[in-house]
């Protein structure tokens, strides 16, 4: 029996040897790699890791609204003992850490709440009237993101609040008009395989609730009453964005136009499909991807 108990007690040892080497060792070297930071004047930079690491935390929580004070609490005791915290610059970057981590969550938590916007629950055909907030000119046609007003008889708590829609007949409306059509819309297609893109996501953090095209005739209509100043300016500024677009594309010609106008001013709907295909095939798509 006391062989056995030895043995045990030996093993239990063995054990918990490692663990009770393991947490001296990465305590030392967390310090020695912050003291190295520190030195080399390297740990402000890290304040950005810890906000993304924040906001990263944000996304992966259970769903669910948070309340915006929980974070900002944090962030605040996190920053409590800052002021006596100058002589142990290890405590102090560590609290820092904490602190934009918190932040960065509240961050996540502020911003989904500011773009909540309702999203369409199913595939709706009906009469829509909005303002065109913003267009992209294509080969054939445009791509307009319109600021709803009224669609298909929907309240406003189920009604998109902005939504994107394809149109394929001229005259094309220009940023700013207030137009009534009918219009086909559904939600946002979300990814089509794990890890693929989800457009679903950008679309949210964009305010855009549906997406879709418009059948038949457009018409523009007075507004009911005069749309917000930054709106106004919204549609200024994108219809300089789009003359300029067919300013370069007319200079330069031809696809090589199109991609030299997308470069400039972000409007990509000029580029064909073969061209976008090309691009995709040489890696470098995203260089136009991005507006």
């Amino acid at each position: 029996m006391r062989r056995i108990g030895a043995r045990l007690a030996g093993g239990a040892v063995a054990l918990a040897g490692p663990r009770a080497v393991a947490l001296p060792a990465i305590r030392a070297w967390l310090v020695e790699g912050i003291a190295r930071e520190a030195e080399q004047r390297r740990l402000f930079p890290w304040l950005a890791v810890a906000f993304g690491a924040g906001i990263a935390v944000y996304f992966a929580a259970a769903d669910g609204t948070p309340i915006l004070a929980a974070p900002l609490v944090g962030a605040a005791l996190a920053l409590a003992p800052v002021p006596v915290l100058g002589a142990r610059p290890v405590a102090l970057a560590l609290a820092l850490a904490a602190a934009a981590a918190f932040l960065g969550f509240a961050a996540a938590t502020w911003r989904v709440s500011q773009v909540a916007a309702p999203i369409l629950a199913r595939t709706t055909i009906g009469p829509l009237v909005g303002m065109v907030e913003a267009l992209d000119e294509r080969e054939v046609g445009a791509r307009l993101v319109i600021r709803v007003e009224a669609f298909a008889g929907l309240a406003p708590e189920a009604r998109p609040g902005r939504v994107r829609v394809s149109f394929r007949k001229t005259p094309i409306p220009r940023p700013g008009d207030v137009i009534a059509a009918t219009a086909r819309l559904l939600p946002p297609p979300e990814a089509a395989r794990p890890g693929g893109y989800d457009f679903a996501r950008d679309a949210y953090f964009q305010g855009i609730g549906a997406v879709g095209s418009l059948l038949g005739a457009v018409t523009i209509r007075a507004p009911s009453e005069p749309p917000p100043l930054r709106l106004r300016l919204a549609a200024l500024l994108d219809e300089a964005r789009n003359a300029l677009t067919r300013r370069i594309a007319q200079a330069a010609g031809g696809q090589a136009g199109a991609v030299a106008a997308a470069l400039v001013t972000g409007k990509r709907g000029l580029i064909g499909p073969a061209t976008n295909d090309a691009l995709r095939a040489a890696g470098i798509y995203h260089v136009v991807s991005m507006e």
